[in-house]
Parts: structure tokens; sequence; C-alpha cells
């Protein structure tokens, strides 16, 4: 069996943020946005919601 343990680490946590931030952010292109603006408005987004699952992790493990 595969260790498990480095699925939710912070790196991934913040890369999988950086993914959703800026699929939603072209996405969000569609509907008007400029489409840089909005790409890297969802990847900032998508990082503080990392950093946000990222302590919240912290806190709930004390």
């Amino acid at each position: 069996m595969s260790d498990r343990s480095q699925e939710n680490s912070p790196s991934h946590a913040v890369l999988r943020g950086v993914i959703v931030g800026g699929s939603i952010g072209m996405i969000a292109s569609w509907f008007g946005y400029e489409p840089v603006k909005a790409f890297f408005m969802g990847i900032i987004c998508g990082i503080f919601a990392a950093f946000t699952r990222i302590m919240a992790d912290r806190l709930r493990k004390k």
C-alpha cells in the first residue's frame, strides 16, 4: 500500500488552490472579465483558500 501521509501536505493544498483558482478565473472570462486579469485573480484567490485550509488543519491538530 502507498503512504498517504503526503497527500494532504501544504504544498499539495497550494497546488490544488492554484489549479482550481486559475480554472475558475478562466471560466469567469466567459462572462466578460478580461482573461488575464481573471486568471491571475483566480490564482490569488486559490492561494488564499489553500492557506486557509492549511491554517484550519493546523488548528485542528492542536
